[in-house]
């Protein structure tokens, strides 16, 4: 009887010891979990907070074809919370990337690009052949400026009418 007891006592303290290690790991990976979420709910939150905007007359946006290259010019405005990183600013035009073709000027000039800023956005191509009232897709996507270590996305599409 001795012997069946010290037996017993051997499993439960191995079997104590087993179940605490793996408790110990589950708490562990619970913790990595939460911090994942943790994080994708922060760059979650960051892009609910970005957020841009078509300003102005999408009826008449200035097209300049008397020029080499041809300019587009429109403005965009900043609908979110964060302030936007105008060097960040991607545009496309008809599905076509102009990124390297392109001014942005942040209106008053020196200024962030807050809420309450427009961005004059200039796009050049001299392989545009578009004429008055034309309708053209305009894409742009623009991020945030980092805020607490996290940088947000916003996108705009809109079909436009040039006026030549």
């Amino acid at each position: 009887m001795a012997d069946g007891g010290a037996s017993t006592f051997i499993l439960l303290i191995t079997a104590l010891l087993v179940s605490g290690s793996v408790s110990a790991v589950l708490i562990n990976q619970w913790g990595d979990m939460t911090s994942a979420l943790e994080e994708n709910r922060k760059g979650k939150e960051a892009d609910s907070k970005t957020s841009v905007a078509f300003a102005g007359d999408a009826m008449e946006v200035d097209y300049d074809d008397s020029v080499s290259p041809n300019v587009m010019t429109f403005y965009l405005q900043n609908t979110g919370q964060y302030v936007l990183d105008e060097g960040t600013l991607v545009i496309m035009v008809d599905g076509v990337s102009v990124t390297s073709n392109i001014t942005a000027t942040i209106l008053p000039s020196g200024a962030d690009w807050t809420e309450v800023r427009l961005l004059e956005v200039e796009v050049y191509s001299s392989s545009w052949a578009y004429q008055n009232d034309d309708s053209v897709s305009i894409s742009a996507v623009v991020s945030s400026e980092i805020t607490s270590g996290y940088r947000g996305t916003g996108t705009m599409n809109i079909e436009v009418r040039l006026d030549v």
